[in-house]
């Protein structure tokens, strides 16, 4: 009988990273279509020649922040550590079993250095690979959305812009903690407290969550391909439609784009955007900001707005000429005193009166022939459906972001390293888009080439050999 055989592993030995790479794996395919040789021109202006220690390669330092976006790891220090142990994220990063992996803090440093504009210029160049290869055409529908991520700070890190009500409140925090009492109560608004960890980020709330510091991102994506186009980060306090107009134009003029078509919900339907982007050419896909506007009650009463000469006419035949006064972007129109004193539907008339006077007023909105417009297309079986795959696109998109691609929380803080983080997370979606796309290009090529195959080996009275897998 034989002896046990102890297994005793060599110490030391060469393998080929490439050996242990799947043809299939993701990162392969990410690798196929991304060359990220240009951050060395883009970066060059952040190093100096034979001064100082030896740099990380740019490439290798976009490489692996990608990595840890693509894959959801949160933290710097953790995606060393994976980086370190995987080998098919060191085939990735370019980096040997030899190679020491980049320390976490000089990852953090190199984002610091290159910071928003550099991070920005990459995620440009991918929206321009997505339109390389067909997935963002020149003339183009957007969708536009917004959403609150967490800050990294507590409402804690209030304190007040007064330094003597500051003063104060601290006092009353810290009284209380030494009477092991619940914490005293205060009232704190963005217009009266800033956060002393992150002075960038506001108060926000949304329906169903609690009330934090945030920040909000704004995104735009390209409706056909969900590639995302634009994303832009701002104080979880900002509304929705502010950045909205200049985010479109950024869009149009950056990538050479015509936006034909703007989708968005609720949020950015006023009659400000709505006319601005008519007047542009564009057709909107954009339902009032809320089911009041213009919806006067005098539509729905006996008054009768007589367009072609600016009036109302009453149901007893008498008629409401405007008054040369606007008041808050409303037009005022008045009935005669002497119509109104003798009216026998005085007491039912809809329409306003001024202290004793008989005479009757109603306000009309200067934007009231655009929201019955607007009003009529909501009925529209396409606008309701332009909506609803708006819900599942871009929603979707940002549901996408925050549970696997690291936009669950703002990791840093300060408004500029929070886009960096919209940035590289946006970037890492749009690579899964472009392999996507990849994967269906070449699933197409390869069914019609078995069939090109097929249908010589029948002309030629041959058997087919479709079957076999094709080698590229």
């Amino acid at each position: 009988m034989q002896g046990l055989h102890v297994f005793e592993p060599k110490t030391r030995t060469v393998i080929d990273l490439e050996s242990f790479m799947p043809d299939d794996h993701f990162l392969r395919e990410v690798d196929r279509i991304l060359d990220l040789t240009f951050v060395r021109r883009l970066t060059a202006s952040c190093y100096a020649e034979e001064i100082g220690r030896p740099s990380i390669d740019p490439v290798v330092y976009f490489r692996m922040v990608l990595v840890g976006y693509l894959y959801g790891i949160d933290s710097q220090r953790r995606l060393c550590e994976e980086v370190y142990c995987n080998l098919a994220y060191r085939w990735f990063c370019r980096l040997s079993l030899e190679d020491k992996v980049p320390d976490h803090s000089s990852l953090s440093n190199i984002r610091d250095r290159y910071g928003e504009v550099i991070h920005e210029q990459v995620f440009t160049e991918t929206v321009k690979l997505c339109q390389q290869h067909g997935l963002v055409r020149e003339k183009c529908s957007v969708m536009t959305d917004a959403t609150l991520i967490a800050a990294n700070a507590s409402l804690d890190s209030l304190v007040h812009n007064d330094p003597e009500q500051a003063r104060e409140e601290a006092e009353a925090f810290e009284g209380r903690t030494r009477a092991i009492e619940a914490p005293a109560t205060r009232k704190i608004s963005n217009q009266t407290h800033t956060s002393r960890t992150d002075p960038d980020a506001t108060l926000a709330q949304k329906r169903g969550s609690p009330r934090q510091l945030k920040y909000k991102v704004h995104q735009s994506i390209d409706a056909d391909s969900r590639v995302i186009l634009d994303t832009h980060v701002t104080t979880g306090a900002r509304h929705d439609n502010q950045p909205y107009l200049q985010q479109l134009k950024r869009i149009e003029e950056r990538y050479s784009l015509t936006i034909h078509e703007a989708i968005a919900d609720r949020g950015y339907g006023s009659a400000a955007i709505i006319r601005e982007l008519t007047e542009q050419g564009k057709q909107t896909f954009i339902p009032l900001w809320s089911g009041r506007v213009g919806n006067s009650k005098y539509l729905t009463s006996g008054l009768v707005y007589e367009k072609d000469h600016d009036r109302f006419r009453c149901p007893e035949g008498k008629h409401l000429n405007p008054n040369p006064a606007i008041i808050e972007n409303h037009k005022r129109y008045v009935s005669s005193s002497g119509d109104c004193q003798v009216c026998p539907q005085s007491s039912t008339c809809p329409a306003r009166t001024r202290g004793t006077s008989p005479q009757r007023f109603v306000l009309r909105s200067l934007d009231q022939d655009l929201f019955e417009e607007v009003q009529t297309r909501m009925r529209d079986p396409v606008f309701r459906q332009k909506l609803s795959e708006r819900m599942w696109k871009i929603e979707g998109l940002f549901a996408e972001a925050k549970q696997n691609h690291g936009l669950s929380r703002a990791r840093n803080r300060g408004r500029a390293k929070v886009q960096i983080q919209a940035y590289l997370s946006a970037t890492a979606q749009n690579l899964k888009r472009l392999v996507k796309a990849f994967l269906c290009w070449l699933f197409l090529w390869l069914s019609h080439r078995r069939s090109n195959i097929a249908q010589l080996a029948q002309l030629a009275n041959m058997p087919t050999f479709s079957t076999r897998p094709v080698v590229l």
